[in-house]
């Protein structure tokens, strides 16, 4: 079968290639063998091709197979397994996804309705599962809705889009911080009436103070990091909370230190890399609030472009370019 690998660590575009490998075998109790038909190509995938995560770490010489989160249909379920052969499904967190064939435990599998898409179900588990998170982290830093201000940096991006919708009917007051002037007119046209700023503006961090029109800042989500997070933390009211979610720029975030003493200024960030461990109901939920979305909401999960798994270099270098208003997908068929 096709497989994307990386035998070190780098540049994705550079160090990714598709070749002939084993297939996995018949599946053991508790696991179900998929042939996969698309997956998402994320940021976060790019970071571990990079080393980004493990600095330092040694790749074996056989190659890492690579891809978390994929869609496609049921080969066999191992014993045990409440799934038939034909079965569409989505996964995540399943290892190799970026291979014509998986092996994943059942309780990461998830079976989808004729109401979802492929194309949707390709993108049900990391972005909306990570978009459940920041809404729990939201709740938890105590914004009102109706009262305090969330802004999104990097809001053109899928999690973004996810999360506006949902905060927005959550009654939340949210500014959206683009990077392009291109990018506010992309973004209003699904939320006509969102404030949506751009940095290519060197008043930005101003107007988006002007925006909030005297109400609390109460929560920054920010997925860049680097100079972007640290400018909108100053914006942040009394007792504000940044919240974490990715490193787009690969730089640090500066706070002065008399933020946390006399500002009670928060810094924490939350990850899908720990969603698996979360109780099992919490998860459930999660997958309720994420088909949710798929099945009503396909305009929130929009495509980029579609690759095949052997252009999987091509694909690593589109997600990495300024402009993209989807999701770069990988197929195989």
């Amino acid at each position: 079968m096709r497989a994307a690998v990386c035998f070190k660590h780098g540049k994705p575009e550079d160090v990714l290639q598709a070749i002939e490998r084993p297939e996995p075998g018949r599946p053991g109790k508790g696991d179900v063998l998929i042939r996969v038909l698309l997956r998402p190509v994320h940021h976060g995938d790019l970071l571990g091709i990079a080393g980004r995560y493990q600095p330092g770490a040694v790749v074996p010489k056989d190659g890492v197979p690579v891809g978390f989160e994929g869609y496609g249909i049921v080969e066999e379920a191992g014993a045990g397994v409440d799934l038939a052969a034909g079965e569409r499904v989505a996964f995540f967190p399943g290892r190799g996804a970026w291979s014509e064939k998986a092996i994943v435990p059942a309780e990461y599998v998830t079976v989808i309705p004729n109401t979802v898409t492929d194309e949707a179900a390709a993108q049900l588990h990391v972005n909306p599962l990570t978009t459940a998170l920041l809404l729990r982290a939201v709740e938890a830093s105590g914004a009102r809705p109706g009262h305090d201000v969330v802004v999104l940096t990097a809001a053109g991006s899928a999690v973004a889009r996810l999360t506006i919708g949902l905060l927005i009917e959550r009654g939340y007051d949210v500014i959206a911080i683009v990077r392009r002037e291109a990018g506010v007119n992309e973004l209003n046209v699904v939320f006509p009436d969102l404030p949506v700023l751009s940095t290519e503006s060197v008043d930005w961090a101003d107007r988006v103070s002007v925006a909030a029109d005297g109400r609390p800042i109460r929560v920054v989500l920010d997925p860049v990091g680097g100079e972007i997070a640290s400018r909108v933390v100053g914006l942040l009211s009394q007792g504000g909370h940044l919240i974490s979610y990715g490193d787009l720029s690969g730089q640090p975030i500066t706070v002065p230190a008399l933020y946390f003493s006399t500002r009670d200024i928060r810094l924490s960030g939350v990850t899908v890399g720990r969603w698996a461990g979360l109780p099992a109901e919490i998860r459930k939920a999660d997958l309720q609030l994420a088909l949710g979305l798929a099945a009503g909401k396909p305009e929130l999960f929009p495509i980029e472009r579609i690759y095949d798994l052997s252009e999987v270099a091509q694909a690593a270098a589109r997600v990495k370019t300024t402009g993209k208003t989807g999701t770069v997908l990988l197929a195989t068929r």
